[in-house]
């Protein structure tokens, strides 16, 4: 059970990822119920490498709780470069925004 939660987080991170560097790359327009351009203002500077942000911000947690998360999973195998973006931190978010509802089939 505990490594089919992590494998679930772990696919929307991966989506998560391939909206910030959607949003990085200056791509306007939503993605599964979010926002890129929001996505960047909130979640940028956490993911950014060399952050030192110890959690990302409630404004950002905010943000991908408003995602449709059955999208964001279909969209795990579509990801490409992260340019600037942090892959691993940006992995972390939906574990310490406490984010549920993760798709089993993720």
């Amino acid at each position: 059970m505990a490594g089919s939660k992590v494998t679930m987080t772990s696919a929307v991170a991966v989506a998560l990822l391939l909206a910030m560097a959607m949003a990085a790359a200056s791509v306007s327009g939503t993605v599964c119920g979010v926002d890129l351009g929001s996505m960047k203002d909130a979640c940028g500077s956490y993911c950014a490498r060399g952050s030192r942000e110890a959690r990302p911000s409630g404004q950002c947690c905010g943000v991908l709780r408003k995602a449709n998360l059955q999208c964001l999973c279909k969209l795990k195998r579509s990801y490409g470069s992260f340019g600037s973006i942090d892959a691993g931190r940006a992995m972390q978010i939906p574990g310490k925004c406490g984010i549920g509802g993760v798709p089993s089939w993720c």
